[in-house]
């Protein structure tokens, strides 16, 4: 994923969509949990990084679709989300 400049503000009360892939086990409960299909998983992901808040994305760094060398279609059944 490319790396968006861009700073966000904490505030305790503010709800904002992050993924942190410090703590994720990619198990896919996120993406079953998500009510606008808004999350997929896939196979291509980044987990290195120089400090820890280099693992958390940011909703803007989360809109930036994966390019892909073929069309991947998201197929959701009774088990969930998955890629085929």
């Amino acid at each position: 994923m490319p790396k968006v400049p861009e700073q966000w503000k904490h505030n305790k009360k503010a709800i904002m969509p992050q993924i942190d892939y410090g703590k994720c086990v990619f198990c896919g409960l996120c993406v079953d949990a998500c009510p606008f299909y808004a999350l997929y998983m896939t196979n291509d992901y980044e987990l290195s990084s120089f400090t820890k808040e280099g693992l958390i994305y940011t909703p803007a760094q989360l809109q930036v679709k994966p390019q892909v060398q073929q069309d991947v279609e998201i197929q959701i059944d009774e088990k969930g989300a998955n890629h085929g």
